[in-house]
């Protein structure tokens, strides 16, 4: 580039781990480089600055263009970024163009083979390096930022996100204090406690005792160290109210869901590892072993951890240890009888109401039964009655032949012989052709009951008829 100008230095404040590389490069070297032109002529895509970033490396030792990293690889809308095929073959048409290096023919490379080339020859401009390096860093800031923005809004508005809430409330519902509640929750109450299940008097649920306790400041509760259980308890975690992760305060309502949902995954958790071979295979929900892991049942690679999914937390591994320390793993587990159930077939319904959607399930499944063995009846009987038809004609066409024969024989013998046989295959054709007539008959159908009640009342008229017949 020809200037007669007198060039002026600069230093780029806005991206500090330049500044000794740029130091003594002219303004016109900075400003308006080949790469800058062609990225604002086509509309400042961010798609094209990461293509052109390919083979340059940050003051901190980062990959410019990589965006297999983050915060580019759980951006939203990563295709914005993320160069196709199709972008970095223009780039390095782009970058022969502008350098003077032979191109080569790579309209048909890889995605990985056009990277690979774009590193062994990044953009040598020192104005278009500045440029791309500076407007990528704003990118890149602007990211980050919107990432921790996110994971901030994210802790502050649901701190049950993290271990620490829940593992306060399994120790309150597990307390020594609670213990005598937790076993009689599903009891049956009896009438005088139904009555007062509205009064001031009664006594206190377990799922209010535990929230009771789960708002007592004072009361302060120290995860156990459970390193072989799960990475997250290889230290003693901190759940008091302090903690920032703990939210406070909560009701009753809240700890009877947010148990029910402890417990639900958990009764699915310890029926894939009761399945899996890890807890033998070999028991099954009524066992009172049922998901208890014991030393004699220890074997290598017994993780318990491996039974997590991504929609389930580390915290019911640790309901699953605690109340199988304390002896209460059956009574976590405990479900309703399906017997007992509302969906249970042996329920008492309501007479008269078609509510349920099991019942016209039912119906609708015994309807489309009836039909199928309806049309498979009248398919067995033409089948049958065919195969009467057939035999019926055979038993004709023989019996005409040995009529023929006993009119040909000559011998007293072989008349009698002949006799008895026209007279047997006589009788055969008589029964096949009965049998063929009881087919052929329509079913009787069933007679309508009238819904029309007798009168208790005798009509006058009757009367009169009555007597002038008796006169």
């Amino acid at each position: 580039m020809t200037d007669n100008t007198t060039p002026t230095h600069v230093r780029l404040a806005d991206s500090p781990y330049l500044q000794d590389e740029l130091a003594d490069v002219p303004q016109e070297s900075v400003n308006g480089g080949p790469s800058e032109r062609y990225h604002k002529s086509n509309g400042d895509k961010a798609i094209d600055l990461m293509a052109m970033g390919i083979g340059l490396k940050t003051g901190d030792g980062r990959e410019v263009g990589n965006t297999d990293v983050e915060p580019y690889a759980s951006m939203k809308f990563r295709k914005k970024v993320v160069a196709t095929q199709r972008n970095l073959v223009e780039e390095i048409k782009r970058r022969c163009k502008v350098d003077a290096l032979k191109q080569p023919t790579c309209t048909y490379w890889n995605r990985k083979k056009c990277v690979e080339w774009l590193q062994k020859n990044p953009v040598s401009h020192t104005g278009d390096r500045a440029y791309i390096l500076m407007e990528e860093k704003k990118l890149y800031d602007l990211l980050v930022k919107a990432a921790n923005e996110k994971e901030d809004k994210k802790e502050k508005a649901s701190p049950w996100n993290h271990p620490e809430p829940y593992i306060r409330l399994i120790e309150c519902m597990l307390d020594e204090t609670n213990r005598e509640k937790f076993l009689a929750m599903y009891n049956v109450a009896e009438r005088d406690e139904l009555d007062a299940r509205n009064s001031e008097d009664r006594p206190e649920t377990i799922y209010e005792a535990a929230a009771r306790l789960y708002n007592d400041e004072s009361h302060l509760v120290l995860s156990r160290c459970l390193p072989d259980l799960h990475s997250t308890f290889s230290d003693v975690l901190e759940c008091s109210l302090n903690n920032d992760h703990v939210p406070s305060p909560i009701t009753p309502e809240d700890v009877q869901r947010r148990w029910g949902d402890c417990r639900a995954k958990l009764i699915k958790i310890i029926a894939k590892w009761e399945l899996s071979g890890n807890g033998f295979g070999q028991r099954h929900e009524g066992d009172d072993e049922f998901g208890h892991l014991g030393e004699d049942e220890l074997q290598c690679g017994d993780n318990r951890a491996n039974f997590l999914d991504s929609q389930t937390k580390e915290h019911i591994l640790y309901l699953w240890h605690i109340a199988d320390q304390e002896e209460v793993l059956k009574h976590v587990m405990a479900v309703i009888a399906e017997s007992s159930s509302a969906t249970s077939t042996s329920c008492a319904s309501v007479a008269g109401s078609d509510a349920s959607a099991s019942a016209r399930k039912r119906r609708k499944e015994d309807r489309e039964l009836a039909f199928f063995r309806a049309k498979m009846g009248l398919a067995m009987t033409s089948m049958s009655r065919a195969a009467l038809f057939k035999e019926l004609r055979e038993l004709q066409d023989k019996e005409m032949d040995y009529q023929i024969k006993l009119l040909e024989a000559s011998s007293s013998k072989m008349i009698d012989i002949y006799s008895k046989r026209v007279k047997v295959l006589a009788g055969q054709i008589d029964i096949c052709q009965e049998t063929i007539d009881e087919m052929d008959k329509e079913p009787p159908k069933k007679k309508k009951k009238s819904n029309k009640k007798k009168s208790i009342y005798i009509d006058s008229d009757d009367d009169s008829d009555d007597g002038d017949e008796e006169d």
